[in-house]
Formats: C-alpha cells, structure tokens, sequence
C-alpha cells in the first residue's frame, strides 16, 4: 500500500476501499481514521499541531476574544479578567457565578453570566447591561400653581453613561386649583440618578420634571418642561443566558424547565436595554443551546432540532440540534459555523460540513470558534467528552 497524500479524517467511509478496483489508486491509503496532535494542510500534508504555554493557575469558565481580535477577555474563579498579549491579566469585575455567554455589537462586549448582566466598553471599562425600573414613589396634595385635575407621575433612572431606564408605575393624585404634589420615598440607588415625570392636570403625555441625584422628596408646583417620557412600560434585560444580535436588537433566550421551551426575548432597536416583556418575544420548543446572529439570520439551536429565524419568521434546518455551550462563529466567507450533534454545520445555505466523512461524539458540551493563523483558516470545536457519534464506523 502506498502512502501518498493524506485528506483528512474519515471513519465513515471503508478504509480499504480504493478509487478504483485494482488500480494503484485502489491501493492509496488516502484517509485518516485517527488523527492525534496534527493539523492537515492544503497540500495533503500532516504538520504537528502549535503547543500552549499555561499563563493562569485558576480554571477558566469562559472566554471570549473581540470581532477584530484585539482583546481578550476571560472568567475565572468568579473574576472577569482581560489578558494582555504578554499572558498578564487585570481583572475588571468580582463576583461572578453561572455560565459565561458572550455577544459584541459597535465594539461593545455583552456578557451574561447568571444573574449578573455587563457591558465591556472599547477601554474595557465595566458597567452593567440594563437599568434598574424604581419602584412606584408616593405623593400627595399640596399648594402651588397647577390648575386642578388628575396628575399622574412616575420615576426613570438614568445610569453613568445617561442610557435611560424603563418607568415605575405611575402614582396618581387628584389636585385642586393653586395646587401642587409633593412626591416622598424617592428610591435612589448608588450610580443612578432618578428622573421625575409628570402629565399636566387631566393629561396623558409624561414630560421631565427634574433630576433627583440625592433627594427622596420633590415638590411639584408648575407644569413640568421637560422632553417626553420614551421608555414606559419597558424593562430591564431580563433572566436569560444565550445573547446575540440581530440587525438592530439584542437577543436573550431565557428556558422554562416546566414547560420545556425557550423564550427569546428582543430588545428596542438600537435600545440594547430596554425589553418589552408584555410583547417583545418569540417561543421555541425546547431548550436553546446556541444563540448567534449575523446577516444570514439568528441561528437557534436546541438539543433537538436547529433554526434559523429572520423577518419574524422561524425556518426549521435540521432535525438534530447542538450541545450546551457557545461555539458559533463567523467565517471569513460570511457564513456561520456551529457544532452540532452531527459534526460541524454552516449557514446560509444550511449545510454539514462534516457528516458525509467523520463521525465522532458530541461532547456534553463545546466551545468553539474560528481561528486565523499560519495563512489558514480553521474552525475548532473543544468539547468536553460524552455523548454519541451518528453513524460511525466501527475500527477493528
């Protein structure tokens, strides 16, 4: 037999199987069954694969390198850390628990790990991903210049950056004329800045009455002159792992156990932060383990089936899904690659890349990406061990 060019893995196919019944090429060894510790190459060739070099004793539970591969950002031991090119780290936030799931849209870098929700700016600053809601203050009748009438008001807060939160219900107080409202029990929190709106009596509009940086009270005795109120009835982020972005909104899949299904939450476009929780969402049957947007559409994968949704429409692609994790990508032709149970899959169009040649075992779970090095380009999937290989070929 001879040993010419090697092509890759494949335990699909039979080994011994030529190109053509008694021909040399019939006796060319042209696949791999096992490959350890090697890369292929373009020419048919096997190179050793590069080595790692350990630079952080702590075990890493998430990782996440930016769109033009400029920083590095990891969790470890309850830690969010930025690495430096030299293996140096500087931890950025304390305290984190739960899964790390990551997105990015204008330089800005999502990060969902459990109930913590945070934003990774250019500078590698930290804020957090959403603005509180205050609860509903309270008020009463007192003397001023407003004409009599129904006056509703409610409460804003507004964060460091001046993004904008949604509004607490609304407090009514019917007042007399040459009256006024005094409104008590202000909820002020740390790094925010309460925002008070009012209607003028027997109006429905909100308009900005003040800025309450410190103050739990506020007397209003004059029409209120400021811009109208944009974010009633919004919320903050809500409970949800996977994000991702599509066209000019933030994605969030939040899975109810009970029901078995996933709710995927949209933002306000262009308003990352603000949710509609009464309508701003769409159910798939299951639970969501991938979660990534691109032009192609939002890519959806469950432990069942994969698919993809775009224009308010859900396309099914496949009828077998993908393990827990975060392992989808953007290759440098536009598509995007994600690991699924049946090996490495591509869209749009739908396509898998590896069933017809190579079988191996999901993993329970997988993280994975596309890397750029050497002149290659290369998706690689690192999943932890388990799981069953579709239609593999037994190796006696």
């Amino acid at each position: 037999m001879e040993l010419n060019r090697f092509n890759g893995l494949n335990n699909v196919a039979d080994p011994m199987r030529g190109t053509g019944a008694g021909t040399k090429e019939a006796q060319t060894w042209q696949w791999q069954q096992v490959a350890d510790n090697v890369d292929g190459t373009d020419a048919h060739g096997l190179v050793r694969r590069d080595g790692y070099t350990p630079f952080l004793s702590a075990a890493i539970s998430g990782a996440y390198s930016t769109i033009d591969f400029s920083r590095l950002y990891i969790v470890a031991g309850g830690d969010l850390m930025r690495v430096n090119a030299d293996g140096s780290v500087r931890v950025l936030a304390t305290g984190l628990s739960g899964t790390a799931y990551w997105a990015e849209i204008n330089d800005v870098v999502y990060l969902s790990c459990g109930e913590t929700k945070l934003q990774i700016w250019l500078d590698s600053s930290v804020t957090p991903w959403g603005v509180p809601v205050p609860a509903t203050p309270d008020a009463a009748v007192t003397t001023g210049y407003l004409f009599s009438g129904l006056v509703q008001l409610c409460l804003t807060y507004t964060d460091s950056t001046g993004l904008e939160g949604g509004a607490s219900p609304a407090v009514e107080v019917v007042i007399g004329e040459n009256g006024g409202v005094t409104v008590t029990n202000i909820p002020q929190i740390t790094g925010y800045t309460a925002q008070l709106y009012a209607t003028e009596p027997d109006g429905t509009a909100f308009y900005h009455a003040a800025s309450l940086t410190t103050q739990t009270a506020y007397t209003l005795n004059s029409l209120p002159q400021g811009s109208e109120l944009t974010t009633q009835f919004l919320d903050a982020p809500p409970a949800g792992q996977h994000i991702a972005f599509l066209g000019a909104n933030a994605y969030l899949a939040d899975y109810n156990p009970a029901l078995d299904q996933t709710v995927i939450w949209f933002s306000q476009a262009q308003g990352y932060h603000l949710f509609n929780l009464n309508t701003d969402y769409f159910v798939v049957p299951g639970e969501v383990t991938q979660l990534h947007g691109s032009g192609n559409g939002l890519v959806i994968a469950t432990q069942t089936r994969t698919y993809l949704y775009n224009d308010d429409q859900l396309l099914q692609l496949a009828e077998y899904g993908a393990v827990p994790g975060q392992h989808a990508d953007l290759g440098r032709d536009g598509k995007t690659y994600f690991w699924t149970k049946r090996g490495l899959c591509r869209v749009t169009p739908f396509e898998n890349l590896t069933e017809s040649v190579v079988s191996v075992a999901p993993g329970v779970r997988a993280g994975g990406g596309v890397i750029n090095t050497d002149g290659y380009s290369k998706y690689v999937a690192v999943i932890h061990s388990g799981g069953d290989a579709f239609n593999a070929r037994s190796i006696t």
